[in-house]
């Protein structure tokens, strides 16, 4: 990361002419080595605070809901990755003729998002109410609708653990009252 920034910094400086270059002073390791004595210490004092601060308990007393991996991923990429593959199914199920090879690893996908605990929730042709928890992008006149009905999916609703973690963002369809009165 420093070398990165350090990078960044000469990067900078070669927009502007030689004259007017400022170049990066030099610490002295003296100073150096006392502020990585200065991190190591304060490592050590937060590792024995975290230690302490933590009651003790075996595994056998904590629930399964309880206990989250610390490197489980935040419900935002979640989000991102159980769309994209819905996205994948949706087009892939389109095509004409594809064989069961083809899908397996998408399924295989499915699979494994349903048994870490991913609910799905497609909207497509549900009956819309203004009560439920939706993104409405759009409002679309359709003919051959008697009532409002989600015409298109954009993003579906996910939940993790029974937990919304993505909002499902919908195109609702509503009767043409137009073309109803067009009719004899």
């Amino acid at each position: 990361m420093a070398l990165l920034s350090s990078i960044r910094a000469h990067v900078r400086q070669l927009r502007h002419p030689r004259e007017f270059r400022i170049h990066a002073a030099a610490w002295p390791a003296d100073a150096l080595a006392a502020f990585e004595r200065l991190a190591a210490d304060e490592a050590v004092r937060t590792a024995d605070e975290t230690a302490r601060a933590e009651p003790a308990q075996d595994d056998s007393s904590r629930s399964g809901s309880e206990q989250v991996p610390h490197d489980a991923l935040p419900g935002s990429s979640v989000a991102d990755v159980v769309t994209s593959i819905w996205r994948l199914d949706r087009r892939v199920r389109r095509v004409p003729g594809v064989t069961r090879s083809a899908t397996r690893h998408l399924e295989m996908a499915w699979d494994t998002l349903v048994q870490a605990g991913v609910k799905i929730q497609d909207h497509m042709n549900d009956p819309f109410d203004p009560g439920l928890s939706i993104k409405v992008l759009s409002y679309q006149p359709t003919p051959e609708l008697d009532r409002d009905r989600v015409v298109e999916t954009i993003r579906p609703s996910i939940y993790l653990n029974d937990q919304m973690i993505q909002r499902g963002e919908v195109i609702v369809g509503t009767p043409d009252p137009v073309a109803k009165e067009a009719a004899p």
